[in-house]
């Protein structure tokens, strides 16, 4: 936990990169797992940010779900929940130079996830690829340990991928012995067409897929998307 804090603390003094964005999805969650709605579509506003420093990289972004006719297994029509995860390059800390291999750099990495009622800290170590035609691959395995459902491990993989100079694909996957979860975009940059700058605002879609291992239920849905970056 203390290296959590002073990782996020230099994080905001050694500011070597940032972006921040604020994303909104429709779609229909009428699945039956916790993440799905009792009947009807679910909104969803998503702020996301992501930097680097001298030492590692911090990346957090919160959820804010809303649905008409209530979320699944509860008759909230309100859900937040968010996830911060900073790592520690173990090539800076220890003087080592960085790969042009499969492998480019190493990290210790952490992630807290929090919802209304549910916590998990999960330890691990991280990495980051050189994937052929990938702008950003990276790949972290974590004990994780938390207050609902069993401790389990937890496989992350997320990913950035320009198809031409208007369309990209980026997303991420996790698995664990208990679930499986992987969201991935497909966006178009509109910001162009409109006369502002390339990349600030970008339209596109988002499939959703979320399965339980143990009660074989998942939900399969695309989200219409709109993404502000600035």
């Amino acid at each position: 936990m203390k290296l959590f804090f002073l990782s996020t603390l230099l994080a905001s003094q050694l500011l070597a990169f940032s972006t921040t964005n604020v994303q909104y999805l429709y779609g229909n969650f009428e699945g039956p797992t916790f993440l799905d709605t009792q009947t009807g579509a679910k909104q969803t506003l998503t702020a996301e940010h992501f930097r680097t420093w001298d030492y590692g990289d911090l990346y957090l972004f919160v959820d804010y779900a809303y649905a008409r006719k209530g979320l699944q297994f509860s008759n909230l029509k309100n859900d937040l929940y968010g996830e911060l995860s900073p790592r520690v390059s173990l090539n800076k800390i220890t003087n080592t130079p960085t790969s042009d291999g499969i492998v480019k750099e190493w990290y210790g990495a952490y992630q807290h996830n929090r919802g209304d009622e549910y916590r998990a800290n999960l330890y691990g170590i991280g990495s980051d690829l050189n994937i052929p035609k990938f702008t950003v691959f990276g790949l972290n395995v974590y004990r994780k340990i938390q207050n609902i459902g069993d401790n389990t491990y937890q496989l992350s993989v997320n990913y950035s991928l320009p198809l031409n100079d208007r369309w990209h694909f980026e997303g991420f996957t996790d698995w664990t012995t208990i679930d499986f979860l992987t969201q991935n975009q497909l966006l178009f940059d509109l910001a162009p067409s409109i006369g502002i700058t390339m990349g600030k605002l970008e339209v596109g879609t988002e499939w959703h897929y979320y399965h339980e291992n143990t009660s074989h239920q998942d939900n399969d849905v695309f989200q219409a998307m709109v993404k502000y970056t600035w």
